[in-house]
């Protein structure tokens, strides 16, 4: 990024405005005013006369203020509600724990500095230090762009300046040069001239202010250009700001050392790409919330939505020679070139940093969705280099010689699901095929796009979750899961739901994501909704390592211990070998014997959602996954599978009943053992089938319709799972469909039915199609009937479902009953 510049970049312009303050200050105007340490100072630009700077008698114009140096412990207010015209230069410092402050007094609108559409800043501190300035309004709109900024604090003192704080500002419409340099060109700039000896900052805030319209960026804090020269910034802090419309990029630091970016909320930037004369920096590329030449930066809790610039584009970047970046528990949308950024290093004159590549740079926790396109926001762009979730410019950055060499993604949720969107999850500009190496692990990808991923050889792909669109540039990973990972709310299509923003991307009970990551070391301790996240025990892949709400305790037996579950019959045991997920499982004896859990706090008549995963060790035993003592009839699922499988149970709890027993539990006459995993637990608010017929009670088919071109599917008074009826198949290419209205759009559904064939050699398959993902569906073997749930997530527009019972191949018939289709809450 940042890659059309001239030999100095912006130090012409910056110098020009330094030259200027000071020949202004020199030649215009008098000689500073003396003031008494600890005063207040007063002004109201729409007093009549000028006063002496008191309540009774404040000044009322800007001039006066420039004329005044101001002190330790010094107050300077404006009236609220009232306005200013012309550009503020005071002068003087303040001193450690005792700030110089600019305010407001009164009641009423913040007052406005309108510098009308003056070159340069609207406030400008000049080699001062110790300034804390709040409350205000700036404004500086012109016709034609400029170097103009809000707040710019520049340092060309040759040492170290210390203590900048500007907050709960309201800061809009700086026509500044949105392809020009950074800091003057911001809203608010804390900016270091090139000198020798250096300069630097220390502890700058920018806190809880508002920007709208500003061209260049809302927040910079950097050198007067690149190059060496300038020392590392420290003590940087943005925080709680909320940007719209930045004609470029939002916020960036370059030549820091542990700057702490958090809170901020950019919409809408990049729109512009206005240039200032020629042989001066220009640079139309622009991102949300970016660094370069850095140490040690944390970006953390952001949001950055709709950012609309073709050249980049993304919500966030890591650009040149940046060591130790963490992002972590960012939101990222609909942002035209993807999520994240990423710069492989390059030469910029004058500027060593630019060669050495990024490590240490660490990805996790983070949600994006729908990035790679401006769909559903109030502008868009078009893309000139192309867009990707992760958007690498060029090869993967590996520093030589480095102990975190490698940039590390992991534990990120990925949505995408845009008709015809197309956005690849890794994308590099460079091509299909690139150098370096990267970590992808633990990551949440759900893509019903097309777009795939670039090839980088020696990458590692562990525990990831691959759900939807399967490119056939899917990278290999032995331990990846590939069903839906049931997010709550995903594109946020429920706007009534109370799962919005983030919160959408947090996971149900059942999601085969829970447990299902791979431990890794220096994890931060916590996910995007701040649940722990161990650091030896196996957690979630994507960015939510909570339980879903799960109302089993112990669920996955990762205590390796059975309490609170309570032994039934043979007594099982909790072993390290047989887990689906974890290292731990239920182990049970091979002949009847099993574990309860009494789960307490229900609600009367209300239903609930059982599942869990079970396997035998022979074919043809059975495990039963079920539920008791609930006020209702007893009811379970067999499994009879010698791999895990999924059982679901739906519940009701009868008028008085806040308690059930849930159970796994091996049926008798077995001679081999079996293992229960991952049980959960769940309320479900609309607990209606959405399905007709879905029993085939009827005696007839409507409102299923036949399949297939083999011999055509009936209803028969024979073979019911329950009932009197059940749906027989033909022997091969035969089934039925029922097409389910009235769906949500975007929201996770399960579907479950029951099937079994006549021949065991044989299949029959319960499945959907047509929901706005890929076709979906588990087949089985059994004679006997067996529970085939499938999970499934409706597509951004579509409003059903295929949902089908199909007999691919054989000579014999197969059989369905009784399906379910609901909504999970």
């Amino acid at each position: 990024m940042k890659r059309r510049r001239s030999d100095r970049p912006g130090l012409r312009a910056s110098r020009v405005l330094t030259l200027l303050a000071t020949l202004a200050g020199a030649l215009l105007l008098p000689a500073p005013a003396a003031m008494a340490a600890g005063g207040t100072f007063y002004v109201n630009c729409s007093a009549a006369t000028n006063g002496s700077g008191t309540q009774a008698s404040p000044w009322n114009s800007v001039s006066s203020v420039n004329s005044a140096t101001f002190g330790a412990g010094d107050s300077l207010l404006f009236a609220a509600g009232t306005t200013c015209t012309g550009q503020l230069t005071p002068g003087g410092s303040g001193a450690s724990g005792s700030p110089v402050t600019m305010g407001s007094y009164g009641t009423g609108a913040k007052p406005i500095i309108d510098a009308k559409g003056a070159t340069g800043p609207v406030i400008h501190l000049l080699n001062q230090q110790y300034w804390e300035i709040g409350g205000l309004e700036l404004t500086n709109a012109a016709s034609s762009p400029a170097y103009r900024s809000g707040v710019l604090a520049e340092n060309s003192s040759g040492g170290a300046l210390h203590h900048i704080r500007v907050h709960d500002m309201n800061i809009h419409h700086i026509s500044g040069y949105s392809g020009g340099w950074y800091s003057t060109n911001a809203g608010v700039g804390v900016q270091t001239d090139h000198t020798t000896p250096v300069s630097t900052w220390d502890d700058v805030v920018i806190e809880n202010n508002t920007f709208d319209h500003v061209d260049r960026i809302a927040v910079a804090v950097t050198p007067d250009g690149d190059g060496q020269g300038t020392g590392q910034t420290t003590g940087t802090v943005i925080r709680n700001n909320t940007m719209t419309y930045d004609g470029a990029d939002d916020v960036l630091v370059v030549k820091n050392d542990g700057a702490l970016i958090e809170g901020n909320k950019a919409g809408y930037g990049g729109a512009k790409a206005n240039c200032p004369p020629s042989g001066q920096y220009c640079n139309g590329a622009s991102a949300g919330i970016w660094m370069s030449g850095s140490n040690d930066t944390v970006v953390q809790n952001n949001e950055v939505y709709c950012h609309v610039n073709g050249a980049d584009g993304t919500g966030y970047d890591v650009d040149w020679g940046n060591h130790n970046t963490t992002f972590q528990y960012n939101y990222s949308h609909q942002n035209l070139g993807g999520f994240m950024l990423v710069m492989p290093p390059f030469s910029i004159a004058n500027e060593p940093t630019s060669t050495v590549a990024s490590d240490g740079t660490v990805i996790r926790y983070n949600i994006s969705e729908n990035d790679g396109t401006n769909a559903g926001c109030p502008a868009a762009g078009t893309p000139s280099h192309g867009s990707g979730v992760f958007h690498f410019v060029g090869n993967v950055p590996n520093r030589s010689g480095s102990p975190v060499a490698v940039p590390r993604f992991y534990n990120n949720s990925i949505y995408i699901n845009q008709s015809g969107l197309n956005t690849p999850i890794l994308y590099s500009r460079k091509g299909t095929s690139i150098t370096g190496n990267l970590s992808f692990r633990n990551n949440a990808v759900f893509n019903y796009g097309t777009g795939g991923y670039f090839a980088s050889v020696n990458s590692t792909f562990n525990n990831n979750l691959f759900y939807g669109n399967h490119p056939s540039s899917e990278p290999a990973d032995a331990a990846k899961v590939v069903t839906d990972p049931q997010f709550r709310n995903p594109g946020n299509a429920a706007t009534s739901s109370p799962y919005t923003g983030t919160d959408a991307y947090q996971v149900h009970a059942s999601s085969p994501v829970i447990r299902a990551g791979m431990v890794i070391s220096n994890n931060g301790g916590k996910d995007a909704f701040g649940n722990p996240v161990s650091a030896t025990a196996a957690p979630n892949i994507g960015a939510d390592n909570g339980t879903g709400g799960n109302l089993v305790s112990n669920a996955g037996f990762e205590t390796g211990a059975m309490s609170p579950w309570t032994n039934s019959g043979a007594a099982p045991s909790v072993t390290s070998s047989g887990a689906r997920t974890g290292g731990y499982a239920l182990t049970t004896q091979a002949n009847g014997s099993g574990a309860n859990q009494n789960i307490t706090g229900l609600t009367p008549n209300t239903t609930y959602l059982l599942t869990g995963w079970a396997k035998v060790a022979n074919a043809g035993e059975t495990l039963a996954i079920g539920v008791k003592n609930y006020g209702g009839t007893e009811t379970f699922t067999n499994v009879a599978t010698t791999s895990y499988s999924q059982a679901a149970v739906l519940f009701t709890t009868g008028s008085s009943n806040t308690s059930a027993l849930v159970y796994c539990w091996k049926n008798v006459g077995g001679t081999g053992t079996g293992n229960c995993d991952d049980l959960a637990v769940e309320r479900i608010s609309n607990p209606s089938n959405v399905l007709t017929n879905a029993g085939f009670e009827t005696g007839s088919l409507s409102p299923w319709a036949r399949s297939g071109s083999g011999a055509q599917s009936n209803v028969v008074a024979s073979n019911a799972r329950t009932g009197t009826y059940s749906l027989q198949t033909g022997a091969a290419t035969s089934g039925v469909e029922q097409s389910a209205t009235g769906l949500t759009a975007g929201s996770t559904y399960l579907l479950a039915g029951w099937a079994k064939v006549a021949n065991a050699s044989e299949q029959v398959a319960v499945g959907v199609k047509s929901f706005g993902g890929t076709e979906t569906y588990l087949r089985t073997s059994s004679t006997a009937y067996a529970q085939q749930p499938v999970f499934f997530t409706t597509g951004s527009t579509n409003t059903s479902a295929g949902v089908y019972c199909y007999k691919d191949t054989g000579t014999s018939a197969g059989y369905c009953d009784d399906y379910t289709l609901l909504k999970l809450s």
